[in-house]
């Protein structure tokens, strides 16, 4: 089974702009913050298991390792128009702030610090009097020409963005965290994310995640659930619920071949795990395709 991983390379290539007219992308993640500016159409996004409907002048941003994905429209819009819309990926570490005092965009955009994150959907109504639509366009021509000193007006372009999805978090009354935290689950040599990615259809012991990651099993799960906002097991779970959505919903293959794909002991176990975590059976999200 494919992994739900997409590499992203910080050091060579730290942002991307680009246009898009896809309505359907299977569930992934990557280290990169991605924003979606729709400008046409319709879409329908999933991120972590919530589901959102975009329509025209909407941002969705997800944060470094969220899963998402979009999925077919079930209707066409009224207007009957394909989807269109642009697309910016980069490293959270190509923004500044020169502020004293002020929290660094990096800390404050790492979902990973809110037990309560912000809606990752931002409407057309709270973004009318920003600039953000021309600021996606200036990013995408300054990718696509790179002129002398692109890569600084990109880098300043995207804060300028970050920053009013800031403020629009803020005025919607949510509170930034001040704890200072740390990825106690990556280092160079070692990811937990990737390896759970990586070996999801294996019988996967945390006990040894814990020992992978230099700690004890019960610091282990009291900081896995703090960092994720889910067990270890239950993030596991998701994790072959995420790759069985892909077999439900872009092949024919039966339940029991999803099933052992996935991890899972038999039908029975995947279907019970699938209502858990979706709130339908497998055969619905087959019957509903994308359908919200």
């Amino acid at each position: 089974m494919d992994e739900l991983f997409e590499y992203s390379d910080s050091m060579n290539a730290p942002f991307q702009a680009f246009t898009g007219n896809w309505k359907t992308v299977k569930p992934h993640w990557h280290y990169f913050t991605e924003m979606i500016y729709l400008v046409s159409g319709s879409l329908y996004a999933e991120v972590d298991g919530r589901k959102y409907t975009m329509n025209p002048g909407d941002l969705i941003i997800f944060h470094p390792k969220q899963i998402h994905s979009f999925l077919d429209y079930p209707v066409k819009d009224a207007a009957n128009q394909s989807a269109y819309f642009y697309a910016i990926k980069f490293d959270d570490m190509i923004l500044s702030n020169t502020t004293p005092g002020s929290p660094k965009l990096p800390k404050l955009l790492n979902s990973d610090n809110q037990k309560n994150p912000p809606s990752n959907l931002l409407l057309a109504d709270d973004l009318k009097y920003d600039a953000v639509k021309l600021f996606f366009e200036n990013c995408i021509w300054e990718v696509n020409h790179k002129e002398f000193g692109y890569d600084i007006k990109v880098a300043s372009t995207i804060s300028l963005i970050i920053t009013t999805v800031f403020r629009i978090w803020l005025k919607h009354g949510f509170k930034f965290s001040t704890k200072s935290t740390f990825d106690q689950f990556s280092s160079k040599d070692f990811s937990v994310l990737e390896y759970i990615d990586a070996h999801s259809s294996e019988n996967i012991n945390i006990e040894d995640l814990a020992s992978k990651c230099g700690m004890c099993y019960s610091n282990f799960a009291k900081q896995f659930k703090n960092q994720y906002g889910r067990t270890c097991k239950e993030y596991i779970e998701f994790i072959r619920i995420c790759k069985a959505d892909t077999l439900l919903l872009y092949t024919d293959k039966t339940l029991d071949y999803i099933s052992q794909e996935t991890g899972f002991t038999d039908a029975s176990h995947f279907i019970r795990t699938y209502k858990k975590i979706r709130g339908i059976t497998p055969k619905q999200r087959r019957t509903q395709k994308g359908g919200f």
